[in-house]
């Protein structure tokens, strides 16, 4: 398996990468001097950090330093022996406005420069390189930061894989410009990427109330930040059935554009009916993406990420029971596993699907857009850094096609064939 570089922009995209390293770091056992865990818990650990001399390691990560905040919290933590000071990117002109554009143009007259270099430098130093992955948030104020690092990744390395953790409003409490920074990062997000794990703020905190947790900024962050280390838990460890992003895409996407998949994380009791635990894992309600009606079961393709040693059998007799309500796609459970348990969970699961459903959220997200657009509404803030209407319309209606696009794959199933009709009368 090939080394991941993985980019953090924002408070949001920062917290999250500190989180996921302090997991990482627990992971391997690097805060254990017990060297009979090295065989099994560090022969990959090329994978995420690079070995330096006199078993030193260091995570291959790029911070956006856009708040003073969250750097001094990751520089001041146990955790900054492993991070290389020369990837954190100095950001001098912060985005106080919080829009879109302005955040774009801080980042391509500081920031673009320094972090295609510092990229390239990683990128040689990496014998086999798996691809880059983004965690940022669609909305705050780095939000036009992600959005043109992704589009500059792509341009520059066309060849190599992008995959992004994309966290979404959420859409009951939102405002304006928040919305509109959320219309122009998954215009980006939809031409430019092979995957795209998506969040909102909504979901997730509904999950915290299910779990009897705070509904805090870290806790939020750190449910993202578990989903993150199990994604990739099978590059990182050996497995009966290793597999990474790229694989999981393949499996999980029929259309190069419906690239946006949810999850639920979970850990699992063995003693418990297996079926059962892993039926409601992926019911629509119990993800971290909110869906208008959580009741719909129609995944394109599902997958289920396991840790476990022992069980493997038994996840793949409950896994087999799955139903697949699109006719077209058969087979449509696949399957990853990793002989490492998690070492503080235990036993793991984490369930991936390619939901029909999302096109009728993101049709939300694309309406209230469009009301806001039409009346011209806080438009001033984003003409004024030299953004143009056009950018608007183009961004509408890339959305408009993408929404459309989920409803026409499924147009064989008749009781969505009124809906469809219906949709495609608005627009």
């Amino acid at each position: 398996m090939g080394e991941i570089i993985q980019l953090n922009f924002g408070d949001i995209g920062n917290n999250v990468g500190h989180q996921y390293l302090e997991k990482l770091i627990d992971d391997h056992y690097l805060d254990d001097k017990n060297i009979s865990k090295k065989d099994q818990h560090r022969q990959k650990l090329h994978v995420s950090f690079e070995e330096l001399r006199n078993n030193q390691y260091q995570f291959r990560g790029i911070f956006d330093n856009s708040s003073d905040q969250s750097i001094n919290k990751l520089l001041t933590s146990p955790e900054c022996e492993y991070i290389n000071n020369d990837l954190l990117l100095q950001n001098k002109n912060r985005n106080k406005s919080g829009t879109f554009s302005n955040s774009q143009i801080n980042f391509k007259d500081q920031v673009q420069d320094e972090l295609f270099e510092k990229l390239t430098h990683q990128i040689e130093r990496c014998d086999n390189i798996s691809g880059c992955h983004f965690v940022h948030s669609t909305f705050d104020n780095s939000s036009g930061s992600s959005a043109s690092a992704i589009s500059g990744y792509r341009d520059r390395y066309f060849d190599k894989f992008c995959s992004t953790f994309s966290i979404l409003p959420n859409i009951e409490i939102t405002n304006t410009i928040e919305i509109y920074n959320t219309a122009f990062s998954l215009h980006k997000l939809i031409e430019m990427c092979e995957v795209v794990m998506i969040f909102d703020q909504r979901a997730l905190e509904n999950q915290l109330i299910k779990l009897r947790q705070q509904c805090t900024f870290e806790n939020c962050n750190n449910v993202i930040a578990e989903c993150l280390l199990q994604v990739n838990c099978s590059q990182r460890f050996p497995g009966y059935q290793n597999g990474d992003l790229r694989k999981l895409s393949t499996n999980l996407i029929p259309f190069p554009r419906l690239h946006f998949l949810t999850c639920a994380f979970s850990i699992i009791d063995i003693s418990s009916d297996l079926n059962d635990q892993l039926s409601n894992l992926s019911l629509p309600n119990n993800t971290y993406f909110s869906f208008r009606d959580a009741t719909r079961n129609l995944y394109f393709a599902q997958a289920l990420i396991t840790r476990c040693n022992s069980c493997n059998l038994d996840f793949q007799q409950a896994s087999s029971t799955f139903s697949n309500k699109i006719e077209w796609i058969a087979d449509a459970l696949f399957h990853i596993n990793c002989k490492i348990e998690n070492r503080n969970l235990g036993t793991t699961v984490m369930h991936v699907g390619n939901h029909r459903d999302l096109g009728h959220s993101f049709k939300i997200h694309s309406e209230i857009f469009t009301a806001n657009f039409r009346r011209k509404a806080f438009l001033h803030y984003y003409l004024q850094d030299g953004m143009d209407e056009m950018e608007f319309t183009e961004a509408e209606s890339n959305l408009n096609d993408f929404v459309s696009e989920y409803f026409e794959c499924c147009c064989g199933i008749s009781e969505y064939d009124e809906e469809e009709q219906d949709y495609e009368q608005d627009l």
